[in-house]
């Protein structure tokens, strides 16, 4: 197995994360490594991996460079430079518990129909987070759906990129190397959707999901990250990938598709109008009020970028429906 870190200008935390990698209790016989991908960073990130690479706590850990700016972007070159039978993404921001990669291995060996799996993801808060951040966690990527192993069914087919594990064979009948629609976190860019996008693609190529609670990690969010703005911000961007995660989710014709997202659209205004009225008497309605009107914008600003496409980007997009 081999883990891709995705990094762009974040060298302090990414420094804790290769730090809790190197803690990592591995048996014998057991063959990992780590790849950071740098995409593009001003900061200290080399000199951060380089002095983790001189401990040699890390065996294998290696850097290498993308200039195509965008968490998509580095993902795919992350892949194309590893040879791995499984590859998991982890993101600079995450510290992995000691058994994570023993246990990510042994859950990949035992589930070979199995296409991508993820595991616990508990938020590790800067600062103490408002009641409204805690009910919307789960645009923070947390994650937990129990204590025992579930299979993933395609009304609830969600795996946090924070700790996604892939099985390359599937990754590569899934299409999604040669065709991607979103491009996650394009430098400060809050773009969002890509994790969906890859496990969809891959549910639809006929491999299984799974969630294992053997794989914990905990995702720091710093204090730049803990506020209202910044949620907000997240659905805007997460409701501006939702029709292209629909598309890819419902596997349907082109026409159900669009029916649904309309009626999906006119659901979300009228739960806002609802907020809003709510919201005369509630300050924390007020903040929900923006998160709901914000996705629902998202959604109506893609959907009409989508009835507008011509040419290639059009047949493309097409390309996902039956």
């Amino acid at each position: 197995m081999e883990l891709i870190v995705c990094t762009y200008n974040n060298a302090q935390i990414l420094d804790r994360a290769l730090t809790a990698i190197s803690l990592q209790k591995v048996s014998p016989g057991y063959y990992w490594n780590v790849l950071v991908v740098d995409n593009n960073c001003t900061d200290e990130t080399a000199a951060i991996v380089e002095k983790h690479i001189q401990s040699q706590k890390i065996l294998g850990l290696r850097r290498i460079v993308e200039k195509r700016q965008g968490l998509t972007h580095a993902r795919i070159c992350g892949i194309k430079n590893t040879t791995s039978e499984w590859v998991a993404f982890i993101d600079d921001d995450c510290l992995l518990a000691e058994n994570w990669v023993e246990n990510a291995i042994k859950f990949a060996s035992s589930h070979p129909s199995c296409g991508a799996f993820g595991g616990k993801v508990v938020l590790d808060w800067e600062l103490n987070p408002s009641p409204i951040l805690v009910k919307y966690s789960v645009i923070f990527a947390a994650s937990n759906l129990g204590e025992t192993p579930k299979q993933l069914t395609r009304s609830n087919p969600h795996i946090p990129g924070a700790g996604l594990v892939l099985h390359r064979t599937a990754l590569e009948k899934s299409g999604w190397l040669d065709k991607q629609f979103l491009n996650d976190r394009e430098g400060k860019k809050l773009s969002s959707g890509g994790d969906s996008e890859i496990v969809l693609q891959i549910l639809n190529a006929g491999y299984e999901l799974w969630f294992t609670p053997d794989c914990v990690l905990r995702h720091f969010i710093p204090a730049k990250r803990i506020s209202e703005k910044y949620l907000i911000d997240m659905n805007y961007a997460f409701g501006i990938a939702a029709p292209y995660i629909a598309g890819l989710r419902w596997n349907s014709s082109y026409w159900v598709w669009l029916a649904i997202s309309i009626l999906r659209i006119l659901k979300y205004l009228w739960e806002t109008v609802v907020c809003a009225i709510a919201a005369f008497n509630n300050s924390d309605k007020k903040i929900e009020t923006l998160i709901k009107w914000k996705w629902t914008k998202g959604q109506i600003d893609t959907l009409l970028a989508i009835l507008m496409m011509r040419g290639e980007e059009r047949v493309k997009w097409l390309s996902v429906f039956k």
